[in-house]
């Protein structure tokens, strides 16, 4: 998306506290305008710092869109409905109403009014909503006559982004982010209600993670590798692959229930699930898992690291009376 020619038009600020901890929710009630500085810096610190592919997200809802309060509450406002102050209200109303969790920080809520984003000739409007939960300390310099005096202030840094998201005018698509995600998985679970879009970077590393779990279930060292040989040949060989594939060719080494398993835990922990028959490149494949396979079990919890040249071929184990252990390893030179 082109933001080289975004404008901010107006923004509201209200104050959203943790009402488990008896914290207020101030609401402002008047929509403002900002000069040249304040606006060059929510441009360059929110809006540059949010819109990335890997921070594309949708909204969804369990049966119908429209259910889903902030794309109900966002639609509104871009039909006219409602004018940025009342929508700001709206969405203040409904994150108080989200922050129930003690892990939840209370905090400045910007609601912006973003113009001029994508193409020239087709520019739309987007809301960005920023949850400013940390405040930062500054030193300035204060000048009197001769006299050069330093003082402290704290405030809010725009490219330091604590929760945020850009909804955009055109259709279900937001960026967010939430740095503070590990304390309390909230904001794109409960706030937004939103779900990762999958880029061929997130799918291609999913599927190589599920691949690396289901070589470390297989016991057999000798099978791990074949196993590995396996994958390994077909990335470099075809121009994609797809996660039915990559299953297909597990399912000769683990159950298919294991697959499935490890699968549905990665879509979980990544925040989206991948259709079965997405192609994804081969090569990008290949070289992930040629780094994390170079680590090659032999049994005992005995592992090895081996350089991508060499493979195991045969393991011999011998176990003495006095609990010593010889392991004779056979290797092959790859061509």
């Amino acid at each position: 998306m082109l933001i080289s020619e975004s404008r901010v038009e107006r923004l509201v600020v209200h104050r959203v506290g943790n009402p488990s901890r008896g914290e207020p929710l101030q609401l402002s009630h008047k929509a403002i305008g900002v000069d040249e500085a304040v606006s060059a810096l929510i441009l360059d610190g929110y809006l540059k710092g949010i819109v990335s592919d890997k921070k594309k997200y949708q909204f969804f809802h369990e049966t119908d869109l429209n259910l889903n309060e902030l794309y109900h509450y966002t639609r509104q406002f871009f039909r006219g409905d409602v004018d940025l102050l009342e929508v700001s209200q709206r969405i203040a109303k409904h994150l108080f109403a989200r922050s129930q969790h003690p892990n939840i920080a209370a905090g400045d809520l910007l609601v912006i009014l973003f113009s001029g984003l994508g193409e020239a000739d087709s520019p739309q409007r987007a809301l960005g909503v920023f949850k400013a939960e940390i405040q930062e300390d500054f030193l300035t310099i204060v000048e009197s006559g001769e006299v050069f005096d330093i003082s402290h202030a704290s405030g809010i840094n725009p490219r330091l982004i604590d929760k945020g998201a850009l909804i955009l005018e055109n259709g279900p698509l937001l960026y967010a982010v939430d740095r503070q995600g590990h304390e309390a998985k909230f904001w794109l679970d409960d706030f937004l209600q939103a779900m990762r879009v999958p880029d061929t970077s997130s799918s291609s590393k999913l599927v190589a993670e599920v691949m690396e779990q289901i070589s470390e279930e297989i016991e057999d060292p000798l099978a791990q590798v074949r196993f590995k040989d396996e994958v390994m040949t077909l990335c470099k060989t075809v121009p994609e692959v797809s996660p039915r594939q990559m299953g297909s060719m597990a399912e000769r080494y683990v159950e298919p229930e294991q697959i499935g398993r490890l699968f549905d835990s990665a879509a979980e922990n990544y925040g989206f699930a991948l259709e079965s028959d997405v192609r994804l490149p081969a090569q990008g494949m290949a070289r992930r898992l040629e780094k994390s396979w170079s680590k090659v079990g032999v049994g005992n919890g005995i592992s090895l690291l081996l350089p991508s040249d060499l493979s195991l071929q045969n393991v011999q184990t011998v176990k003495g009376d006095n609990g010593e252990l010889q392991i004779t390893l056979r290797l092959l030179q790859k061509q």
